[in-house]
């Protein structure tokens, strides 16, 4: 199962008690040495989309405890760090304090909780108004923090079209991606990649009508198209209802994020190989009024996705620019 969007708390290690003690026999003096610090926790960023899966059953992610002080002045050990690794495109929100932080890059990495500071032993605590204190310092907590994990597919294309469109086909066809494809609506439940060069496309389960409102399985995976490049909008041929089919889409982009209708759009006729040409001929006249429209079939070499100028090698048509 893909989890895109989870809540989870996590905590830094908290610092460790000093120590109260005195030195024994004809020493005097306190000798309770210090606590560790507690262990700092840290988000880095993986390019394993799956990794959200991590904190199914389990919430809470801790980094360790520093120890107690110890006799003869002995410092307590630090606590380890923790790092925890969430997905390329993750956007972390504190549910207390609204701070947002986006994981856009493989290089982040950000302390989203400081460690607790460590406790004074009685040793430390004296002084000449007080040399012996009878009482050590207890360690500070660790900073703990109530975070809404949302991850968002960062790709250069997404197709994008009802379902059984021929999106996962198209996919597979241009990539090594390997997604189940059949003949009935909603094959693909959860996104999938696959990468062509440098560019990386994103197919997204179908949309129906009302998927903004939270039909079908459109409304789980629309956020996953708001940082790419450019929509691959994919029609099938062998639909009676071009227009509507491509307005449904569109409705539903709209109503989920007006912002998405803004981005470069290029309309796929897919599945051409099922038509004659005289149709194919009429279906195009339907639908270029709403944009650029190419045939696309992965049956037919007249019509394959590779000679369509979006998926050239260099990836840099000149109607791109």
């Amino acid at each position: 199962m893909f989890v895109d969007e989870v809540e989870v708390i996590f905590q830094a290690g908290n610092g460790g008690d000093g120590k109260a003690s005195f030195y024994p026999g004809q020493r005097t003096g306190p000798d309770g040495g210090n606590g560790g610090d507690g262990g700092n926790l840290y988000l880095a960023v993986s390019s394993d989309l799956t990794l959200l899966n991590q904190f199914q059953g389990k919430k809470l992610r801790k980094a360790e405890d520093g120890r107690m002080g110890g006799k003869f002045r002995k410092s307590g050990k630090n606590g380890q760090d923790l790092t925890v690794y969430l997905p390329l495109g993750s956007i972390v929100t504190d549910l207390d304090t609204n701070e947002v932080f986006e994981l856009n890059e493989i290089s982040q990495k950000i302390l989203i909780c400081k460690g607790g500071f460590k406790g004074r032993g009685t040793h430390d605590l004296a002084s000449p108004s007080n040399t012996t204190p009878l009482k050590a310092e207890p360690g500070k907590p660790g900073q703990k923090r109530r975070l809404k994990i949302v991850l968002k597919l960062i790709a250069d294309y997404g197709l994008i079209g009802l379902p059984n469109a021929g999106k996962s086909s198209l996919l597979n066809e241009l990539t090594k991606a390997n997604v189940k494809v059949a003949d009935y609506p909603f094959t693909t439940l959860e996104p999938n990649l696959g990468a062509m060069g440098k560019k990386i496309l994103a197919d997204i389960p179908g949309l129906i009508e009302g998927a903004s409102q939270g039909r079908g399985l459109g409304i789980k995976f629309l956020k996953h198209v708001e940082k790419v490049t450019m929509l691959l909008h994919c029609i099938s041929a062998e639909s009676d209802y071009l227009e509507e089919d491509y307005r449904t889409v569109r409705k539903e982009i709209m109503q989920f994020n007006p912002e998405l209708t803004k981005k470069p759009e290029i309309i796929l006729l897919t599945k051409s190989d099922m038509m004659s040409d005289k149709d194919l001929e009429k279906k195009q006249k339907i639908l270029k009024k709403h944009g650029r429209v190419y045939l696309v079939s992965i049956l037919d070499d007249r019509f394959h996705p590779s000679k369509l100028p979006v998926f050239k090698s260099d990836f840099n048509p000149v109607w791109m620019k």
